[in-house]
């Protein structure tokens, strides 16, 4: 039981005696922004999906190299202040409570749209395959018409 109150007490001290963030905090010039940062998590969040998923049906060992994505060049940023910027939003949990669900909410749009360009595609695959049906089975009845006519 010591050793948990050794634990916990501290913790709950850092808690209690944490200052207000001020809700101005000036995000230094080393840090991405929030949009910036916004999109650089999303991109990861795709990246990993997309490795995740192995779309391409590749062999394990050859993942790595087939889904070369890296959002940090993509995003031309580089590790160091990829690294700034996590500091900076880890030290201010509020900012990055709202970058995540800014990313939230854009992987959720993502998905939203996908799903609508997937039924408007299954809907025209539909209509397509109904046209075609029709047409064929006109086709076999005018032909049955036909061969009936002869005899």
């Amino acid at each position: 039981m010591k050793p948990l109150l050794f634990v916990l007490l501290p913790l709950l001290l850092f808690v209690a005696c944490k200052e207000e963030e001020d809700p101005m905090v000036k995000i230094p010039s080393s840090v991405l922004s929030r949009q910036q940062f916004t999109k650089l998590l999303i991109d990861f969040a795709m990246a990993e999906s997309a490795g995740g998923m192995n779309i391409k049906n590749v062999p394990a060992k050859q993942i790595d190299s087939v889904y070369a994505f890296d959002p940090l060049k993509e995003n031309h940023v580089t590790r160091a202040q990829y690294d700034s910027t996590l500091a900076f939003y880890t030290q201010h949990a509020d900012l990055y409570q709202e970058v995540y669900q800014d990313v939230l909410t854009g992987l959720s749009a993502m998905q939203t749209h996908r799903d609508s360009l997937k039924t408007r595609d299954d809907a025209k695959h539909k209509a397509d395959s109904l046209a075609a049906l029709a047409k064929t089975n006109h086709t076999d009845t005018v032909k049955k018409l036909n061969t009936k006519a002869k005899h």
